[in-house]
């Protein structure tokens, strides 16, 4: 059977003139969530909303910043969108702009526990996921020949979540902080806290991975598309949302076996539709860059993720049981998953966006690589040692050896961003010497 060809990597790399500045963004929210994770690690109880806030530095600030950075950076191109359409260019520096205007009042606000800045802040980011997704949907009206553009409609799924899970995000701070809001109100914050969960990371963030999967994962790994990569992804969208739907709808219910059914669905959606054309891809040519088996590392943690949290959905009656069962390894299953998976996009990425021609993005990439293997090995290692020690007994040794664990993994991470940063000096160092030379050699000419 034959092969289908991934959009071309040229495709994807936009004009130097035309790059965008707001990609500093993801960047900075990264550094600020390593930074956080280790004050965390020393003073431990002591920080205000620990959880909350490390959670959504991930979410909101890094991987957010990345989706609405990268989402039209693959939409142009797949969509054949002119290099200068305002929707994907001054449109969406204005919205990541807004967007993290909002969550800096929203992290402010979560610390201060003041509710009327968190009920402002999720009216903004709904208002920011509601444009983002409306252009998109307007990419669709105009380009339907394309048969990428699959890709482009996961994005406008998973922004009607992220205004969903916006909304709920407003409910459940009230719940926290108004004194006047009704017992029953208070009452379904756990209920409300897992709706908002499931629409903003398995609808928000899990639909764009969904989606971007499908044409960046045989990318990244320099070969070609299966079959039935486009038909899995266009098969698998609709019971994607509808069963979502039922878990959110589960949720606000309580109905704990309508939430477990509605994960289970969702992550064989994934599985079939998305997951499996990639593994097929996978058995012609596997990973042999730190991006590629950063990408599947992080796709294999979410698959199991997702499964593990739809079981134990079936097997407790409450959310509040839900949340008190998973509150641990969920985080776990978070960084190893969705974390990983950006990751392996960015390294991919990074060097090809600052571009330079052939010889000078394999440098960056070269630098990308060095001792990945010894770099994921220990990372991956110490988040499987998090996981089984969740399931042990609390004592002085486990609390030490899971605090070890955490320094190690942010150690990876520390030491990805100080690659980065790297790549992105030298990749820059060697394009300006190339450009010199050129020119010189024109003058003499």
């Amino acid at each position: 059977m034959p092969e289908i060809a991934s959009p071309p990597a040229s495709t994807l790399t936009p004009a130097k003139t035309a790059r965008q500045r707001t990609d500093t963004f993801t960047s900075i929210w990264m550094i600020i969530a390593v930074a956080m994770a280790l004050v965390t690690l020393v003073v431990k109880n002591r920080m205000p909303q620990p959880l909350w806030t490390m959670i959504h530095l991930v979410t909101l600030g890094v991987l957010s910043n990345g989706i609405f950075k990268w989402s039209w950076f693959f939409a142009r191109p797949l969509a054949r969108l002119s290099a200068d359409d305002p929707r994907a260019r001054r449109h969406n520096t204005i919205r990541i702009l807004i967007f993290n205007a909002c969550f800096l009042l929203l992290f402010v606000s979560m610390w201060l526990g003041w509710m009327v800045g968190t009920m402002i802040a999720a009216t903004g980011i709904a208002a920011v996921a509601a444009w983002h997704g409306a252009e998109m949907l307007s990419v669709l009206r105009e380009r339907l020949a394309s048969r990428f553009v699959i890709v482009v409609r996961y994005y406008v799924c998973s922004a009607s979540f992220f205004v969903l899970a916006a909304l709920l995000a407003s409910f459940v701070s009230a719940t926290m902080f108004s004194p006047s809001i009704p017992e029953a109100m208070v009452a379904m914050r756990d209920r409300l806290t897992l709706a908002h969960a499931l629409s903003g990371v398995a609808g928000w963030v899990g639909l764009t991975i969904g989606g971007t999967v499908i044409t960046l994962g045989p990318t990244i790994l320099r070969t070609r598309m299966s079959p039935d990569a486009v038909s899995g992804g266009v098969r698998v969208l609709l019971p994607w949302c509808l069963s979502l739907l039922l878990a959110i709808a589960g949720a606000l219910l309580g109905v704990m076996p309508l939430v477990g059914a509605g994960i289970l669905a969702v992550g064989t959606c994934a599985i079939v539709g998305i997951v499996y054309p990639y593994a097929k891809v996978l058995r012609n040519k596997g990973p042999r860059e730190y991006s590629a088996w950063s990408f599947l590392l992080g796709l294999l943690w979410i698959s199991v993720g997702v499964c593990a949290l739809g079981v134990a959905s079936l097997f407790v009656s409450t959310p509040s049981q839900l949340r008190a069962l998973t509150l641990m390894w969920l985080p776990i299953i978070g960084i190893a998953g969705f974390a990983q998976l950006f990751q392996g996009a960015l390294s991919y990425l990074m060097p090809v966006v600052i571009g330079g021609g052939p010889s000078i993005v394999r440098i960056g990439i070269a630098i990308i690589d060095w001792q990945y293997s010894l770099r994921l090995g220990l990372r991956n290692s110490a988040l499987i040692l998090e996981l089984f020690l969740f399931f042990t007994s609390e004592s002085s040794s486990v609390q030490v050896l899971r605090t070890a664990g955490w320094f190690l993994v942010i150690a990876t991470f520390v030491i990805d961003v100080v690659i980065y940063a790297k790549t992105g000096v030298t990749q820059a160092r060697a394009r300006r010497a190339r450009s010199e030379t050129l020119s010189e050699s024109r003058q003499v000419q």
